[in-house]
């Protein structure tokens, strides 16, 4: 998967995500516990956001983390915008131990 490399890379950076991570009752797609960061890649084009999605996000905004969902298909052709996109939000949540600048 193109973007699991993407965001090993921000290992540089100081953060570390995890892929398939359990959270709770839920496997998420990829977090950064320190920055509190999940990112969720969706089948299908947009729409209405899927009742199961609403109930995980409120359960993980609880526990103060971010969710940014993106769909497969914006990750597949626009790659480097999702990426840019997650790092503009790590931007405002360094991860322990780094100093904000």
């Amino acid at each position: 998967m193109r973007l699991w490399a993407r965001l090993r890379e921000l290992d540089e950076l100081g953060y570390q995500f995890h892929r398939r991570a359990p959270f709770k009752s839920f496997i998420l797609d990829f977090v950064e516990h320190e920055a509190l960061l999940v990112i969720e890649l969706v089948d299908g084009e947009p729409g209405r956001p899927q009742a199961a999605n609403v109930a995980r996000d409120r359960m993980l905004a609880d526990a103060g983390y971010t969710v940014l969902r993106f769909w497969k298909s914006e990750a597949a052709h626009d790659l480097n915008g999702v990426v840019a996109s997650i790092r503009r939000v790590l931007e405002d949540r360094p991860p322990s131990g780094t100093p904000s600048a």
